[in-house]
């Protein structure tokens, strides 16, 4: 039965995320942490997968669109997510070691609330800034590694949140700002992934749900694309503020819920 709920839990996620643009992971996140009695590193590892099939597909599609791309930059920002990726994952393993597993969830449940405030008040505020030709490699990097701390610690791939990051920074338009969040979601995963086959424990997890949330996460994607295609700015506006509420409301309750 818990399966199921993965299964469909993943397949709401991804039609959200690629719909409404906030990225099946940071609702894949908020779902899991309401009906999982699985370990963090469990739903951690689940998430891992989606996020990583949806950044693999998101790859593909941006290579048969042409994308155009900074590539020092994008080298300095996909280098610091892997190195964050790591640092991420090595502080969600301290913390469950040295504190019940409960405690850390809340932690996550509480960071996770507050990057969706931010991001809510944000996108309404969306203020401008000047466009930043060829920000410093220390700043490209530095940012790369927060990003990929934060989404692999969080468990949320951190699509909405490095745009809206990048878009602070850098002054990037949303559309340059996707594409170097698409490296920085794929190397941090990358670096999570390693870690996990390095560790050669797979004993905890179900293994044979693994292919079914792949296949899942591409479905929903492609379904949650389409729809977001045929529906007008506005209205994938008002879809992002209330989902992005609604995430709030899910994780204000999953705060609640590990107190």
């Amino acid at each position: 039965m818990l399966n199921v709920l993965y299964v469909v839990a993943t397949f709401i996620a991804t039609v959200i995320g690629a719909l409404a643009g906030i990225g099946g992971g940071i609702v894949l996140k908020a779902m899991t942490d309401i009906f999982s009695p699985d370990s963090v590193q469990v739903i951690s590892f689940y998430t891992t997968v989606v996020v990583f099939t949806m950044c693999l597909v998101s790859i593909v599609k941006q290579i048969k669109s042409g994308f155009k791309y900074d590539l020092p930059m994008l080298l300095e920002i996909s280098v610091g997510s892997l190195v964050g990726g790591y640092i991420g994952d090595s502080l969600l393993t301290v913390l469950l070691r040295y504190f019940p597993e409960n405690k850390v969830q809340l932690t996550q449940s509480i960071i996770l609330f507050l990057t969706l405030i931010f991001l809510i008040i944000y996108t309404r505020a969306m203020p401008q800034r000047k466009h930043v030709e060829k920000p410093h490699w220390l700043s490209s990097f530095g940012l790369g590694v927060f990003l990929g701390a934060i989404s692999i610690f969080l468990a949320i791939g951190g699509g909405p949140l490095n745009v809206s990051l990048l878009v602070i920074c850098f002054g990037f338009t949303l559309r340059d700002a996707a594409i170097y969040s698409i490296a920085s979601i794929f190397f941090s995963q990358l670096s999570k992934i390693y870690t996990i086959v390095m560790a050669n424990d797979y004993s905890r997890y179900d293994l044979g749900l693994v292919p079914w949330l792949a296949v899942i996460a591409i479905i929903g994607g492609y379904i949650g694309t389409t729809l977001s295609q045929r529906l007008s700015i506005k209205m994938l506006a008002i879809l992002y503020n209330v989902f992005m509420i609604m995430l709030a409301v899910l994780t204000l309750f999953s705060v609640g819920r590990h107190l």
